[in-house]
């Protein structure tokens, strides 16, 4: 678990300090504002009005900055409480999802354009290692289905190979366990061996595995600090965390007390967790192969492409040279999208822990949390980034996600966008439908906005949703190496903050019409 939250003795002594840096920060303001303020009405009234322009701008500025400043103090504040709060789910509640026969299907989403191949076999490897019973995963290629030059071509046809290749990757350790597991329901049918023997068995399994993690951690090729991430928290981590429960398997001691099937029903459910943790589907999907389908350049038309697929069939369908998909009988479908309560939509240059997946659809399907449409963790940078610019930026990311984490104690949380856990229903109820070309289109997620997540943040808010921030570190994100990216990137968030800042306007508006 994340060290931050285990020390709850220094997160309480940080709580004074930001109260005192707080109001330091608020006291400095008045003295040095009423200093600026005299200075400026001093040379308006002596009309030095080119003066007093340049006063005026300089009394702006340092206001947005104070601002700036008390609005991460308060935030801060928020965050440190959330986390001295925060009591994590223990592993075995969240591992009872393995033990209902019919789990709800999470299906992972890996939007992708024209990315560098390693990029995305990271992100697809340590979504389709999730720890959660069902789940798919499927990325959504974006590049154009007829490729302008070789090099483009080269990187389609790589985009197409990698699901495939996941899948074969994987295949080994499930036939393992799935043998492991055949194997124990034959004997346990019999009740041919003792229960000490069956717990033995299973750590050895749970050896194997481990080992298994270790050879694809020792076979990675780690060329920057985010592929070293990657086997870190993907590989290592799991490795080390099936040793330890083979350690704890190899202690256990029968006891003559226990039922006989409490412990073999345990041991099932055991052997067909590690059979789900390689039994995922990987496929991908192509929107700008079809007429029909939206052609707009954003991730969220990607996105929304194969969200309105969900629980339908359809067939390919050639007419003009052009192709075209039309709903058919699952029988003769060519392609059967199965309905999914949740999402998991995840951008192809993040790493997301094993248990991000676990944690977060917990969450939502708890008591309490039936209105909750996004849940998720702010990302935070790859540790270790070698350039300065990178550096910078990644310190400003950590801050950002420091300052998410504190708005969700002021119910100011909206998505992030990077990474996100989502209810399908949520989505569909802020659907619209618009035309195209001629097409009718479904839209989940909208785009009339340059974020198209703050965008839906005030849509999902508007009919009654809400959204949360775990309070805990499960994903990162790759920031833009250079300044140029960089700048892109924080318009686009300057973007988002300025609609949600209109939104909650707007909203105060039509509370004091009511």
């Amino acid at each position: 678990m994340n060290s931050e939250r285990r020390q709850s003795g220094p997160l309480r002594r940080e709580i004074p300090l930001t109260v005192v840096a707080l109001a330091v920060t608020c006291v400095a303001a008045v003295f040095g504002l009423s200093d600026v303020l005299a200075i400026l009405v001093e040379r308006a009234g002596a009309r030095q009005w080119a003066s007093t322009v340049a006063q005026g701008t300089f009394l702006v500025i340092v206001t947005y900055l104070i601002y700036g400043a008390c609005v991460y103090h308060v935030a801060r504040l928020g965050h440190l409480r959330r986390l001295i709060a925060h009591v994590p789910v223990a592993v075995d509640d969240l591992r009872r999802v393995y033990r209902e026969p019919d789990a709800p299907l999470l299906t992972v989403l890996v939007p992708s354009c024209m990315e560098d191949e390693r990029v995305i076999r990271r992100t697809v490897l340590c979504a389709a290692l999730q720890e959660y019973p069902r789940r798919r995963v499927v990325l959504l290629i974006d590049d154009a289905p007829s490729p302008a030059n070789a090099r483009d071509a080269a990187s389609l046809d790589a985009a197409r190979r990698l699901p495939r290749f996941v899948e074969s990757i994987l295949e080994d350790p499930k036939k393992r366990a799935d043998g492991s597991l055949s194997a124990f329901l034959d004997r346990s049918v019999h009740g041919r061996e003792p229960v000490a023997a069956e717990y033995a068995r299973l750590a050895e399994c749970c050896v194997q595995i481990a080992s298994w993690f270790d050879e694809q951690a020792d076979a990675y090729e780690i060329v920057d600090h985010a592929d070293a991430l990657f086997v870190e928290t993907t590989l290592r981590r799991a490795a080390r965390e099936y040793r330890q429960e083979a350690a704890s398997l190899a202690a256990f001691r029968p006891n003559a007390s226990r039922r006989r099937r409490r412990d073999v029903r345990r041991i099932e459910v055991a052997y067909r967790r590690l059979v789900a943790r390689f039994d995922v589907e990987v496929v991908s999907f192509e929107r700008k192969r079809y007429e029909n389908v939206s052609h707009e350049p954003n991730k969220a038309t990607n996105l929304n492409s194969y969200i309105g697929l969900l629980g339908h069939s359809v067939r390919e369908v050639e007419k003009d040279g052009a192709l075209f998909l039309e709903p058919t009988e699952r029988q003769s479908a060519d392609l059967t999208v199965p309905e999914s309560e949740f999402l998991l939509v995840v951008d192809a240059d993040s790493i997301l822990t094993p248990d991000y997946a676990l944690r977060l659809v917990h969450l939502m399907r708890s008591p309490g949390n039936e209105r909750v449409a996004v849940a998720q963790t702010p990302y935070s940078a790859f540790p270790g980034a070698p350039g300065t610019p990178e550096r910078i930026a990644g310190a400003t990311t950590d801050i950002q996600y420091l300052v998410h984490q504190g708005f969700t104690q002021y119910g100011g949380t909206y998505w992030v966008g990077a990474n996100a856990v989502i209810r399908t229903s949520a989505l569909r109820d802020i659907a619209t439908t618009r035309v195209e070309r001629g097409f009718e289109i479904r839209t989940f997620i909208h785009d009339r906005t340059v974020i198209e997540d703050t965008e839906s943040t005030v849509d999902l808010l508007s009919r009654g949703w809400r959204l949360h921030n775990y309070p805990d570190r499960l994903a990162y994100s790759e920031t833009p190496p250079d300044f140029g990216s960089l700048l892109i990137q924080r318009r686009r968030w300057a973007n988002g903050g300025l609609l949600m800042h209109r939104h909650r306007g707007h909203g105060r508006a039509r509370k004091a019409r009511a």
